[in-house]
């Protein structure tokens, strides 16, 4: 399944990583080698994808690493790869690289690490697990160290490859991640695992997001694009450059059972502060019990950041009167608050006395109550109110 992938600024075409295929034998192996083996050394093939999906051109790398960072450099009119190399071979697991390579990708090309078409970089000595992102425009980011210590550092290109490696910035790594890249003055990661017993749908994807200036988490939000995969594993996230600007684009690897498919998705408009590109999604409620206004009412969310915007009018099918704290329906687990949070809604005014507005809350097990005393029979709603997750 893929890793990574990472678009060429001129051409456009993609470049995705992944390790060599069970059973493949290049052409300087005397016989299939097993994808256990490939893993524990950190064999990689590198795929050339047009914009159709056509895998156009496939290069070998042998001892490079595990593929979770690439960066694509367009030279005298071909690519360059920049992407992990000299992994340390283990006994269990996955290999993965220790220092930073750049490489001009070639088609049909049979490479080991240590070659000197490979042209290597050591930004931190004795470190391992060290990955690089390329932001042509603004700069080379890399991420090293081993669980509960991983760093990302952020270093000037130019100055990178004269092997200057004193970091224009450096910051802590928060949350496992899968792929990560760099762009301008924010870092992405993508973090997640596949669907599973342990992990069902809606999963367990998630973006977070840095600002290199100050190495704070500056938005962390919960992915539910393409909840309908099959497998949907989390794997790779990038930047492309676009007519209409800068798009971010990640990936899951799916098909079950396999083998394995890349789907990408891309995000154009990323924020504009108030939300309105992001779609609402329908809520689960007991259609038996409650009735909304109209096809305008039924329940919906949509989260922008780490907020939660909520939205319904409803009334009670049997007219009975609603009661005080009546639990009406219950988040989905990524949405849900890590404390008691109040909201202010509405009701109708027809019948009653007094204010207008009623009160609500969400729980930290999603459950979404209406408080008030008064015995009101008709609809209550929420138009638009928020909380934060």
């Amino acid at each position: 399944m893929h890793q990574q992938v990472a678009f060429d600024p001129v051409t456009g075409l993609a470049y995705v990583t992944q390790i060599i295929s069970d059973g493949r034998q290049l052409a300087d192996e005397r016989a299939p080698v097993p994808g256990t083996k490939r893993d524990r050394r950190g064999d990689l093939c590198i795929n050339e994808v047009t914009p159709d999906g056509t895998v156009r051109a496939v290069m070998y790398l042998r001892g490079v690493g595990h593929g979770g960072g690439l960066g694509v450099e367009h030279v005298d009119g071909r690519p360059w790869l920049w992407l992990e190399t000299d992994a340390t071979p283990v006994t269990s697991g996955f290999a993965y690289g220790k220092r930073i390579g750049r490489i001009a990708f070639t088609p049909d090309a049979i490479v080991d690490a240590g070659s000197t078409r490979i042209e290597v970089f050591d930004p931190v000595p004795a470190s391992s697990g060290t990955t690089p992102s390329l932001d042509i425009e603004h700069g080379l980011g890399v991420r090293h160290g081993s669980a509960g210590a991983v760093e990302y550092r952020v270093y000037d290109l130019a100055a990178f490859k004269r092997r200057a490696s004193t970091p224009l910035y450096r910051f802590p790594s928060l949350y496992r991640t899968q792929a990560w890249c760099l762009y301008g003055d924010l870092l992405y990661q993508n973090e997640g695992s596949a669907y599973g017993p342990a992990n069902p749908s809606p999963g367990n994807s998630w973006w977070n997001v840095y600002d290199i200036s100050t190495g704070q988490m500056i938005e962390r939000r919960f992915n539910a694009t393409a909840l309908g995969l099959s497998h949907r594993e989390t794997e790779s996230i990038t930047v492309r450059r676009t007519p209409d600007g800068p798009q971010l684009v990640f990936g899951f690897a799916t098909q079950e059972p396999g083998p394995r498919r890349m789907a990408l998705y891309g995000i154009t408009d990323t924020t504009d502060g108030t939300g309105d590109h992001v779609p609402w999604t329908t809520l689960d409620y007991n259609t038996a019990v409650y009735t909304p206004n109209s096809g305008n009412y039924v329940p919906q969310y949509r989260q922008v950041g780490n907020r939660i915007d909520l939205h319904l009018r409803l009334s009670r099918t049997d007219k009975a009167p609603w009661t005080n704290g009546e639990k009406v329906l219950t988040l989905p687990p990524h949405i849900r608050p890590n404390r008691t949070q109040g909201m202010v809604g509405q009701t109708t005014g027809s019948g009653v006395s007094g204010s207008l507005t009623v009160r609500w809350e969400v729980l930290t097990d999603g459950s979404l109550h209406l408080y008030d005393p008064r015995g009101l029979t008709g609809w209550v709603g929420l138009d638009v109110s928020y909380f934060t997750s």
